[in-house]
């Protein structure tokens, strides 16, 4: 009898911690497998999906564009015909929506991270045949924002008081992609209607180290009382760093970007983060779907940025290292916790 009973309790455990049934997901990455000059980014992005297809009995396959939209193009129309249960496709300058647009197959479960096709867009991919269920974007134009208003609040109150206007340069993004053009919204949201910050120039970085440090080498000589240096990303803000440095000047200026970057609390002044977590939160919402728990994903777009501190650290730590698979992802699939930066740090905090 009393193993009867063990063998009940066990049989239920193991129905209550599994799933119905596997599921099968393509993701097509555009960055890079490994470690380039725009940062790690997209590789992190892989690591937390990997962690949360792990927990979610998700068979996820992962294929590289590695920033070659010829090659995004034609891995989005093979994955159109294959018999992945869902895609999971990003639209960089919207080569997916072309790719979609004109490829011969049909897929019914398509679902967009982090750069989804806007509404038009959307109605002709459906008109072919192609199911969209949904997307979880960013709010870029908050990071774009925040970042601005944070890099002109970590100058020294002296200078935050004296009604002078403190000179700010912003190395962008590629301006063809909608997060460089959202976050550029978003700076220019708060400097237009602060005084306190003089936006001088803005140009477009590439997303690139390089690029950013012989654009900042000029500019900063070019506009010798700068103040504050305004970065699409991390990768430009260790370009402009380097740049700053070299001209003597590194400790005259307030720099910030996005992404936490693994060692970009050294480099740099300020860093949002937290949008490189969200394919681990599309895949959960593609669970419950599956599963019948929601009777949709829909557009989501999440203001998921937060500034780095040390309070982060464990997070930071896992998704520069090993650390991911502590986080329990089964548990954002139940409706009991919220997925955000401060419940998947707690989780590897304790």
């Amino acid at each position: 009898m009393k193993r009867l009973l063990i063998q009940v309790v066990t049989l239920f455990f193991v129905a209550s911690t599994s799933y119905a049934q596997p599921i099968t997901v393509t993701f097509i990455n555009p960055g890079h497998k490994q470690n380039n000059p725009t940062g790690a980014f997209w590789h992190n992005v892989s690591k937390v999906m990997d962690a949360a297809a792990e927990d979610l009995d998700i068979q996820l396959t992962t294929l590289y564009a590695e920033r070659n939209h010829i090659v995004m193009k034609k891995l989005a129309q093979q994955a159109l015909v294959s018999n992945s249960d869902y895609l999971v496709l990003v639209d960089e300058k919207g080569v997916i929506t072309d790719a979609l647009l004109t490829a011969a197959g049909e897929h019914k479960r398509v679902t967009f991270l982090l750069n989804s096709p806007d509404k038009l867009a959307l109605k002709r991919l459906a008109a072919k045949g192609v199911g969209v269920i949904g997307s979880v974007t960013p709010d870029n134009y908050q990071a774009g924002r925040m970042l601005a208003k944070l890099l002109h609040q970590s100058l020294p109150d002296e200078l935050q008081k004296t009604g002078e206007r403190n000179t700010m340069l912003a190395l962008l993004g590629d301006v063809a992609t909608n997060a460089a053009i959202e976050r550029e919204q978003g700076l220019l949201a708060y400097t237009n209607r602060n005084y306190g910050v003089n936006l001088v120039d803005r140009v477009d970085a590439q997303w690139s180290e390089k690029n950013a440090y012989e654009l900042a080498t000029g500019l900063l000589q070019r506009f010798p009382d700068t103040k504050l240096i305004w970065c699409a990303n991390d990768a430009i803000a260790r370009g402009a760093a380097q740049a700053a440095t070299e001209l003597n000047i590194r400790d005259q200026v307030h720099i910030g970007g996005i992404n936490w970057d693994e060692g970009h609390e050294k480099a740099i002044d300020v860093s949002l983060g937290g949008h490189v977590l969200l394919g681990g939160y599309l895949l959960t919402e593609i669970r419950k779907f599956h599963d019948r728990k929601i009777s949709a994903i829909g557009e989501q777009k999440i203001a998921i940025f937060r500034p780095y501190s040390e309070n982060f650290r464990p997070l930071y730590d896992a998704l520069h290292g090993s650390g991911l698979r502590h986080i329990d992802f089964k548990q954002f699939t139940t409706g009991g916790q919220s997925y955000n930066i401060k419940t998947l740090n707690q989780q590897i905090k304790f």
